[in-house]
């Protein structure tokens, strides 16, 4: 185990996918670090450590990868803000070729421990900000859970997904029916894009919420 998983008081979790198990090393009471791990860069954008929690919106969206199944396998796939990277787990256990990437160096520590620990041996890890994306190709499938909470996140989403994927590629996109997302969906309209919404319910914690999952592709 990577010593800086040690710096944080982990617990271990199981979350059922489908027909699959997934195990996931995360952050045990992550609402300890809000302030201690919230920042400011020079241009005035808090970053808050949101990647220590465990999000309904990652269950969902891993649910709806693993639903795809073989429609995906062999495919290259970009996680972005992958946090614990479960939904990037399920897609390279349905066989495709997974690029994890996220803002925060430590979520791509705890993102390659839990895909080690669920049998992973071949996948890519970047720490990346998408306001600077750093890749050379495009890729077949994009994913993304919860990644548009705050507008200042929206265009530089936007432009990614106009740069780096596939003229006949899909964007996966998952969010816990927060009010701002239609803000989102109309500027993803205007860029070209178009996408289909369905919902699911996900319980973590004992608790209940649903997840609207897009599909989005180009115009």
């Amino acid at each position: 185990m990577n010593n800086l998983l040690f710096d944080y008081p982990i617990t271990d979790t199981k979350i059922q996918i489908g027909d699959r198990q997934i195990k996931l090393t995360i952050v045990d009471d992550p609402d300890r670090f809000l302030d201690t791990l919230s920042r400011e860069d020079c241009d005035g954008r808090l970053y808050l450590p949101y990647w220590t929690y465990l999000w309904e919106s990652a269950i969902g969206l891993a649910r709806h990868v693993s639903e795809l199944g073989n429609t995906i396998a062999g495919q290259r796939i970009l996680e972005i803000g992958c946090g614990f990277g479960l939904a990037g787990i399920v897609a390279s256990q349905v066989g495709a070729e997974v690029v994890f990437s996220d803002f925060e160096y430590d979520a791509i520590v705890f993102a390659k421990h839990n895909a080690q620990q669920n049998g992973m041996r071949s996948a890519d890890y970047v720490q990346m900000d998408w306001n600077t994306p750093c890749f050379q190709s495009q890729f077949d499938v994009i994913l993304a859970s919860d990644v548009i909470y705050e507008e200042q996140n929206w265009h530089p989403v936007i432009d990614l997904l106009k740069n780096y994927l596939k003229p006949d590629g899909i964007a996966l996109f998952s969010e816990p029916n927060r009010k701002n997302a239609g803000g989102f969906f109309k500027d993803i309209r205007k860029n070209g894009f178009t996408f289909e919404k369905s919902t699911c319910v996900v319980t973590l914690d004992n608790k209940e919420r649903q997840v609207n999952l897009y599909t989005i592709q180009r115009n």
